[in-house]
């Protein structure tokens, strides 16, 4: 009973001492004023040309380039990227759901959405949910999340391990969607203590707890 107190210490010390490493990492301010929104991450990734996310109207992150599912594709074509920046283990986007480019029944029902969007990295053929979805909350503001890991199947490239986080929230009427993505477990971890600030809130972690490896699949 001991030793098990000992690893609970030792195990929660760790997660407070990474997580403070965390926030002392350099990190790169981008903002938008229509957004009025603040975002802040690693200064190893490279702000790239947020077009580059997009290919004959579909995003092409996360596996979904190349896929047979037709379904999955469209699911992102109101996509519109705001921000994509990269290295070369990872990368995050984020971007806006386009209203206008909705259905009438999907416009009826945009904000509901936004926990499709942020799941869909769930969707992914070859990918499995390693967390459940969950909404919690950014300072004041409330934020869905969905994680997954695997070898994401495209006939573009070869399968390779790849870790993956979507966010989604509805902000100062733009419905917006992060999706995070890296070949390593530990990066991925990082890159979500990028911080947010909505309006004149404080700036605060996207994510502020961590995501396991939670091995092969069967």
């Amino acid at each position: 009973m001991l030793n098990r107190r000992l690893t609970i210490i030792v195990s929660a010390l760790f997660t407070i001492v990474t997580l403070h490493a965390f926030a002392q990492a350099p990190l790169t301010e981008w903002h938008n004023d229509t957004l009025n929104l603040r975002f802040s991450y690693p200064s190893d990734l490279t702000q790239s040309d947020a077009a580059e996310a997009v290919k004959d109207g579909h995003l092409t992150l996360l596996g979904i380039a190349g896929t047979s599912d037709p379904a999955l594709a469209a699911a992102t074509r109101c996509l519109r990227p705001d921000l994509l920046a990269k290295s070369a283990t990872a990368t995050i986007l984020l971007a806006e759901l386009d209203i206008t480019c909705l259905t009438s029944e999907q416009q009826a029902n945009a904000k509901e959405l936004l926990g499709n969007m942020a799941e869909l990295v769930t969707k992914v053929p070859g990918m499995a949910s390693i967390a459940p979805p969950a909404w919690y909350n950014v300072g004041w503001q409330k934020v869905h999340m969905a994680a997954a890991q695997g070898s994401p199947q495209s006939a573009d490239s070869t399968p390779q391990r790849l870790y993956t986080m979507g966010f989604s929230t509805s902000w100062n009427n733009h419905l917006l969607v992060w999706y995070f993505s890296s070949t390593d477990i530990q990066t991925l971890n990082r890159i979500t203590k990028s911080t947010v600030r909505f309006g004149r809130s404080s700036a605060a972690p996207i994510y502020p707890s961590a995501i396991n490896d939670a091995g092969p699949k069967n």
